[in-house]
C-alpha cells in the first residue's frame, strides 16, 4: 500500500523531516512522485523506520552501520541476523553499557589533548569507531588505546610516530585476510558469504591476538637466553 509522508510519520512516530533525511542518506527508498508536491511511500517503510530507530536510539549505531544492517535485511536476513553480523565484524557489543562517546567525552576519558588526538588520527594510530558523514564517535576500545597506549607513551617523552609500524604492518595483515576471504567465498550465495565472513572475522580476531602474543613471548625468551649466555661468558672470563 502506498501512503503519504504524513501517514508514514504518524504510524512510525518519526518526523517527516527525519524521514526525508533518511531517504537522502539512502536508508529508505525514494518515494513515488506524482507531482512536485505529492509523493507516496511504500507501507514497508514503517517497519524499516522502526528498525532504524531501534538501532539508532537503543544501540547507538551510526547511520553507516545501520545502512549495512538494512542492506543485509534486503538480502534476506532478519534484523537479529543482520545485527549479529555487524556485531561480529565491528565488535559492537558494549559490555560496559556506556555507549559511544563524542570527541569531547573521549578527550576527558583519555586525558589526551585535541592536538594529541588530531596527530594520533593523522598517523592512523587512533582510528575512531565511526567516521564518515557522522561526527566521529569512540568506543571503549578507543578509550583504552588512548588512555593506556598513546597517553603513557607521550608521558614517557616519546613521539606517537613511533607507533606507526603497527599501522603499516596491520594494513598488510588485513590485505592478506581480505584476499583469503575472497578465495573462500568465491561462488557462494549471499547468505553463505555473510555467514562465512562472520566466522572468518571471529577466527581472524582470535588469531591476530594469539600469533602476536606468542611471537612476543618467544622473542622475550630468546632475549633472556642471550642475556644469560653473555653473563655466563663474562663471569667465566673474570674467573680466569
Amino acid at each position: 500500500m502506498k501512503l503519504k509522508i504524513g501517514e508514514i510519520a504518524k504510524r512510525s512516530r518519526v518526523p517527516a523531516s527525519t524521514i526525508r533525511y533518511y531517504v537522502s542518506e539512502g536508508l529508505l527508498p525514494r518515494p513515488e512522485k506524482v507531482n512536485e508536491k505529492m509523493a507516496y511511500y511504500d507501507e514497508a517503510c514503517i517497519d524499516r523506520l522502526r528498525a532504524i530507530q531501534e538501532l539508532k536510539g537503543k544501540r547507538y549505531f551510526p547511520l553507516y552501520l545501520i545502512k549495512n544492517i538494512l542492506r543485509r535485511m534486503d538480502e534476506g536476513l532478519s534484523l537479529l541476523e543482520a545485527e549479529t553480523v555487524e556485531n561480529a565484524v565491528f565488535n559492537l557489543e558494549d559490555p560496559t553499557g556506556h555507549g559511544l562517546l563524542d570527541r569531547q567525552a573521549f578527550l576527558e576519558a583519555t586525558g589526551l589533548t585535541e592536538t594529541q588526538l588530531r596527530k594520533a588520527e593523522k598517523l592512523g594510530v587512533m582510528i575512531p569507531f565511526t567516521t564518515g558523514t557522522d561526527k566521529p564517535l569512540y568506543n571503549e576500545e578507543d578509550v583504552r588505546i588512548g588512555r593506556d597506549g598513546i597517553r603513557p607513551l607521550i608521558d614517557l617523552g616519546r613521539d606517537q610516530a613511533e607507533l606507526s609500524f603497527w599501522v603499516e604492518l596491520g594494513k598488510k595483515i588485513v590485505e592478506k585476510e581480505m584476499a583469503l576471504r575472497r578465495k573462500i567465498v568465491a561462488g557462494k550465495s549471499t547468505r553463505e558469504n555473510i555467514l562465512i565472513t562472520t566466522e572468518l572475522t571471529r577466527i581472524g580476531e582470535f588469531y591476530r591476538g594469539y600469533i602476536l602474543k606468542r611471537l612476543f613471548q618467544k622473542q622475550v625468551q630468546l632475549n633472556i637466553q642471550k642475556s644469560l649466555k653473555k653473563r655466563k661468558k663474562a663471569k667465566a672470563g673474570i674467573q680466569r
